[in-house]
Order: C-alpha cells, then structure tokens, then sequence
C-alpha cells in the first residue's frame, strides 16, 4: 500500500482547508466514473481511486 497516496485521499476528508470550485458538475461526474473504473483494477491506486470517488460521489447532487 502507497501510505502517502492514501493519506492524500484520506486527508480529502478530514482536512478543515478551504474547497474550491474547480470543476463544473459534468466534469465531476466524469471524475468519478474514471475513478470507480481505476478502482475496479487491483493495487494501491485502486483502494485510493475507491475512497476519493466515495468521498467525491457523496458530495454529488442527487441526479433526477
């Protein structure tokens, strides 16, 4: 397991920082398919891809 990248993705949530818009809805739709597809592969990348999808998909609006 890369210990950094997941304290990166980890970090994601528990961070008091300040967010910012950088993406449009659509582009963050499409981040989190990409990531839930590297998630379906195995390694370190996979079980970070897994958790920084969650914690994008979570802040996600609902789609109709």
């Amino acid at each position: 397991m890369d210990d950094r990248l997941l304290a990166l993705v980890d970090g994601v949530v528990d961070a008091e920082e300040t967010r910012l818009p950088l993406l449009t809805l659509r582009e963050a739709q499409a981040a989190v398919e990409l990531l839930q597809r590297l998630a379906a592969h195995e390694g370190d990348g996979a079980y970070a891809a897994r958790h920084l999808a969650g914690n994008l998909a979570r802040r996600l609006p609902a789609e109709s």
